[in-house]
């Protein structure tokens, strides 16, 4: 059963649109279809027919990314270089916006063991070595592609600026949010930059082609599943595209939902140090993660803002009070700053 699962509706529930759909990309006769993930961004229905079971996945309709072509170009490349372990693309219907996959048996990944943070490296790494021609051409850059400093500073100084709109709402944030979060801005761009000057690459440039890769962007235990023999499927490539190698690195170890130890984090950045080093990657790295710290902690942060609940609300998640999840987001960011200065050490 994909992550995220929040609740499972009958096969009478499916509306008539859903059956149609069903209908127009299933070459076999349909006997239940089931909905078990229903939220704010794609919703996950299961199709059982007598030979087989697969995922009909239908994606958001307003939104600045075309989610369901990034997955769909991402999963035919994977089909095509041989890298495993992934849904396979059945029938897409575009206009419609939904995509019938390979259903993908397994658990959710409750708890990530050393092995579990290898098989993330090596997957992460046979996403690069798949690259070819074709993906140069077929593929678009990442979510939020972080190929240049500025373009980091542009996330970062986007999530502020909503931010401070609501900084008065938890009382201890405002200060947090002005006396740490703003300042540490400024101080790690100038740390980043001077960085950059010695190592004689230009900050505000965007990286070139040949020295990125392919990631996941949203890679970890929410979107995997562990199969019977123990090892992990991937899934969830909304988000794909291209961007530089030590993106993979901050989001794989900042994600808050990961709880990663200190051991675990250093291995995947091992791993994957050791296999990038075609452009100082190694280098780079320091200067670069304060950065992609502030990063994270905004995104964790956008929970204080209106919307987002509204989100966690219409995605039937597991809820205290506002409140209680605002303070919470506010622990991890605090949290996570306080990681910062070992990372640029």
């Amino acid at each position: 059963m994909p992550p995220g699962t929040k609740s499972v509706t009958r096969s009478s529930a499916a509306t008539d649109d859903i059956q149609d759909v069903v209908r127009t990309l299933c070459a076999e006769p349909v006997r239940a279809i089931s909905e078990i993930r229903r939220g704010g961004n794609s919703r996950i229905f299961r199709v059982e027919t007598r030979a087989a079971r697969y995922a009909l996945k239908k994606y958001p309709a307003v939104d600045n990314r075309n989610r369901l072509e990034a997955e769909v170009n991402a999963l035919r490349f994977m089909e095509r270089k041989g890298i495993g372990r992934t849904p396979q693309v059945v029938a897409v219907s575009p206009e419609r916006r939904f995509a019938l996959l390979s259903w993908v048996d397994g658990e959710a990944v409750d708890t990530v063991t050393d092995a579990d943070v290898a098989e993330f490296a090596a997957f992460q790494i046979a996403l690069d070595q798949g690259i070819d021609a074709e993906a140069r051409s077929a593929i678009g850059e990442a979510s939020e592609a972080c190929l240049s400093g500025p373009r980091i500073m542009s996330q970062i100084e986007r999530r502020y600026a909503r931010l401070a709109t609501v900084k008065h709402d938890v009382p201890e944030f405002a200060v947090f949010f002005d006396d740490v979060l703003v300042p540490s801005l400024s101080r790690f761009e100038a740390g980043a930059r001077e960085a950059y000057r010695r190592l004689g690459f230009d900050f505000a440039e965007d990286i070139a082609p040949q020295f990125r890769t392919l990631i996941p962007s949203d890679m970890g235990a929410h979107n995997a599943l562990r199969s019977a023999d123990g090892r992990l499927h991937f899934l969830d490539f909304e988000y794909f595209g291209w961007d530089d190698p030590l993106t993979s690195i901050a989001n794989f170890i900042m994600h808050p939902g990961m709880r990663l130890a200190e051991r675990q984090k250093a291995l995947y950045q091992q791993h994957l140090l050791g296999h990038f080093g075609r452009h100082a990657e190694t280098d780079r790295l320091p200067a670069l993660m304060p950065l992609y710290g502030l990063r994270w902690c905004a995104i964790i942060l956008g929970e204080l803002l209106p919307e987002r609940w509204q989100h966690r609300l219409d995605s039937n998640a597991a809820l205290g009070t506002w409140d209680e999840v605002r303070r919470e987001q506010i622990g991890k960011a605090r949290a996570l700053v306080s990681q910062m200065a070992a990372w640029s050490a």
